[in-house]
């Protein structure tokens, strides 16, 4: 299975979540499955160049919200009604503590790898290239490469499990 293939099976209900709860706020739920389908194409045509990415699943949640902001745009739907600051403080507040919460489960999860992995994970999150990884922690491009890999895969095993704590 290939990096796309997973990070899109993984990733398809979170965003069909999201552009459902997007397109409600709108009366345009109906609309959500196309934008998820678009999400997943935009991410296809990005698909090598995903190991270049920290978190290509950030990476899909930010598309599919812009998706969806385009659709609104497209269909000139109002976005500043009173009901909808409501639900947007409302929604804000919520994704604040899941955030928070996300956060926690992520540092516990980063804790738990091997020094070498959670060291390289950080510096590409940061924004390094592998060649800079590479250089720096004085490992081949493809050690580098599998190693981030390697710890990514068991990032994303440790926070599906849940029960850090």
């Amino acid at each position: 299975m290939t990096t796309f293939e997973q990070i899109a099976i993984n990733i398809r209900p979170r965003l069909l979540e999201l552009c459902e709860r997007f397109l409600t706020m709108r009366q345009l739920p109906e609309e959500a499955e196309d934008m998820v389908q678009e999400t997943l194409f935009r991410l296809w045509q990005m698909h090598e160049r995903l190991d270049d990415y920290a978190s290509p699943e950030a990476l899909a949640v930010t598309i599919a919200k812009n998706v969806c902001i385009d659709l609104l745009r497209r269909q000139q739907v109002p976005t500043n009604t009173l009901h909808d600051a409501d639900v947007a403080d409302s929604r804000a507040a919520d994704q604040d503590l899941l955030s928070h919460d996300m956060h926690q489960q992520i540092e516990e999860a980063l804790n738990r790898l091997p020094a070498t992995q959670r060291r390289m994970l950080t510096m590409r999150s940061e924004g390094m290239t592998i060649d800079e990884i590479s250089t720096i922690c004085k490992t081949t491009k493809q050690s580098t490469k599998t190693m981030i890999s390697a710890a990514r895969r068991t990032m994303a095993e440790l926070l599906k499990k849940g029960g850090l704590r």
